[in-house]
């Protein structure tokens, strides 16, 4: 609508004697947003477990006399007497998931983390959070770790194996009670150095990430199943590598993976659903005087070099899929 017309249509308003109506525009509320997780991860000989707890703090709408989000007092208990208190941190770094790090930095944020090893809690022992805000409100919110599990037909030393070069691996394990998905994580490292033979002018590090759901799609070929949601957000150069990976790894590559079965309210908050205009609609499990996640999870991690062997050189992970 042009300047004209809405100036056409004040004055005829006017003329007929209109009157307007003073609107007062409510702000939206200052509700507290939580997303706090907890990682077990079991090392591949079951001998020991360690554990990661943070939590970020954010806010729906940020105020200018928004009381701080630091000073807060965030808790994590298990079924028994163990209780581990989160320690805020100087930035939100360890407290944002390295596929969102890029697209999310809020303002006026806290982040609190902290690890612990031997872990207090064990698979499938009920977590409960509570988050003491300095301002006095409380959240809470609570959930089964999910089971153990265990990969199968991988052979390895000390967590480490290796694929001949240019193949991919089946990664295989059992199922986790009470997982509703699971999340293969790859930090893929010399890449620049391994793809320059072939004129592909790739990053040196690299996050790839895969998806299993439901409890019992157990298994993801590597590297070739990851990448498939990132690909879309990447640009060129990473595209070119990703395509690349699809026969394998390349000769002096490594990656760090680690295999995550991830509980419901996991899943409930980062899920997309049906087709909605406003975007993805999370489903909380924190409660009270705010809302979040408090999510839970299990996993194993393996260090995979492409490497044809020879002295020092870990054992083959396995038969090659392809």
């Amino acid at each position: 609508m042009s300047g004209r017309t809405i100036a056409c249509l004040a004055a005829a308003c006017l003329a007929a004697g209109c009157e307007l109506t003073e609107v007062t525009v409510e702000l939206p509320a200052d509700v507290i947003v939580a997303e706090a997780h907890v990682v077990l991860t079991m090392d591949l000989d079951d001998d020991e477990v360690s554990m990661a707890a943070w939590t970020l703090l954010h806010r729906t709408y940020q105020p200018e006399d928004a009381p701080t989000l630091s000073g807060a007092v965030i808790t994590v208990a298990g079924e028994g007497r163990d209780t581990v208190r989160l320690v805020e941190q100087d930035d939100l770094d360890s407290c944002i998931l390295p596929d969102t790090a890029e697209d999310f930095s809020p303002e006026g944020a806290a982040c609190y983390r902290t690890e612990v090893t031997p872990a207090p809690f064990e698979p499938g022992e009920v977590l409960s959070l509570q988050v003491r805000a300095a301002d006095g409100r409380i959240l809470t919110g609570a959930s089964p770790v999910p089971g153990a599990f265990s990969m199968t037909r991988l052979t390895q030393e000390d967590g480490h194996c290796r694929l001949n070069p240019d193949t991919n691996y089946r990664l295989e394990w059992t199922p986790s009670d009470d997982s509703w998905a699971y999340i293969v994580d790859a930090r893929l490292e010399g890449l620049t150095a391994a793809f320059a033979p072939r004129g592909i002018n790739a990053p040196d590090t690299l996050y790839l990430q895969g998806v299993s759901v439901g409890r019992e799609d157990t298994d993801m070929v590597f590297p070739r199943n990851l990448g498939l949601f990132d690909f879309f957000d990447s640009d060129e150069d990473e595209r070119d590598v990703i395509r690349a990976l699809d026969d394998g790894l390349p000769e002096g590559a490594r990656a760090d993976v680690a295999i995550t079965a991830i509980d419901r309210n996991w899943v409930n908050w980062v899920r997309g659903g049906n087709f909605n205009p406003s975007g993805q609609v999370r489903i909380p499990s924190v409660f009270g005087e705010g809302t979040g996640l408090f999510g839970t999870a299990i996993q194993r991690r393996v260090w995979i070099r492409a490497s044809t062997g020879g002295e020092g050189e870990p054992p083959l992970c396995g038969l090659p899929w392809n």
